[in-house]
């Protein structure tokens, strides 16, 4: 990520608010072949007292799963919305661009669960997601959770570095940073859900400054 501790996020509440708001990540694990493989899964908070954990499930014989038998470190990415910072919006032409996001990675390692502790996660993710009450986990077929079961393992991601950034244009001129707002408003989309976020943290970024 970015090095500048202007964009660095420090507080674990803000950090954790972030990671479960996008909690679709990016894992990445080395393979045996000195080579990486990766994959993409949402993953719950399990703890954040002490060591940080993340619980999720993999689906057995695929390239990561027997990667991550072989090793158990694994590199995570969690990405929020994202976008282009054109140089048109800035006031000088020393600027040829760059791209505002946000994201949390963490460097951790793997801990294989149990078919309960499988059940259970199953159980927690669909009912943290689902929005009707009539398709809750318990709806579900018996056979169905069953058949499921032997083709997937539970883990917990053990969390032993995690860093956040979020890169706003706060390190930009307070005029800079309201035109790039409204630039990125004006092109929609995911553009707008990081005009959104800057806007939310203007004060912040800049506590002198009036409400615009």
């Amino acid at each position: 990520m970015y090095p500048s501790p202007k964009f660095a996020v420090t507080d674990p509440q803000e950090v954790r608010a972030f990671v479960e708001r996008y909690p679709f990540a990016s894992l990445v694990a080395a393979d045996p072949g000195a080579g990486f493989v990766a994959t993409h899964l949402p993953l719950l908070v399990q703890s954040w007292e002490g060591p940080i954990v993340f619980r999720g499930h993999l689906m057995r014989d695929t390239d990561h799963w027997q990667a991550l038998k072989q090793d158990p470190r694994v590199f995570l990415s969690f990405l929020g919305p994202n976008a282009p910072v054109l140089g048109s919006w800035q006031l000088t032409p020393r600027f040829g661009g760059t791209w505002n996001y946000q994201a949390v990675h963490a460097n951790g390692s793997i801990r294989w669960l149990g078919e309960d502790q499988l059940v259970e996660h199953l159980q927690t993710l669909k009912d943290h997601f689902e929005s009707s009450p009539s398709h809750r986990f318990d709806s579900l077929p018996p056979d169905y959770v069953g058949g499921l079961v032997p083709l997937i393992e539970c883990v917990d991601i053990v969390v032993s570095d995690l860093r956040c950034l979020f890169k706003l244009s706060q390190n930009r001129r307070l005029e800079e940073f309201d035109r790039t707002v409204e630039g990125l408003r004006a092109r929609g989309g995911q553009s707008a859900l990081v005009a959104d976020e800057m806007q939310q943290r203007r004060t912040t970024f800049y506590p002198d400054a009036s409400e615009g």
